[in-house]
């Protein structure tokens, strides 16, 4: 789920001191954020996202590594995780750092965006400043 927001956090035009929230029903995530909607849909070892504006990433997961392939370089990139942090590098130069402990999660950008995720039952909250 916190990838999803990481996704979301990645395309441009996000403004500042934003909220946004997701909801899991079964293999299938909805969520919305400052007026942008989309929806992910699991299928194995792939994720597939589909955005409001039109813009789309298919997620790969092997191992520790993600791979993203989308329609724009924010949406393009890999992910690698070592316990409960997560690195990745973006084809639009953009690097980030993701830590999880417990149900919160602080996602940490190079473009110096941060934001906070906590899941309440199959709810995610997510607030950047």
């Amino acid at each position: 789920m916190a990838l999803f927001i990481l996704l979301f956090m990645l395309l441009p035009g996000i403004s500042l001191a934003q909220l946004s929230s997701s909801t899991d029903i079964g293999n299938t995530t909805l969520f919305n954020s400052d007026g942008r909607s989309g929806m992910r849909q699991s299928i194995g070892n792939m994720d597939i996202y589909t955005f409001s504006d039109g813009s789309s990433t298919t997620r790969s997961r092997i191992g520790n590594t993600d791979i993203y392939s989308g329609s724009n370089p924010s949406l393009s990139g890999s992910t690698n995780r070592i316990g409960n942090t997560t690195l990745g590098t973006w084809q639009d130069g953009t690097t980030s750092t993701h830590q999880s402990i417990g149900g919160t999660t602080l996602h940490n950008f190079s473009n110096g965006k941060s934001c906070t995720s906590q899941k309440v039952g199959a709810t995610t909250i997510t607030t950047c400043d």
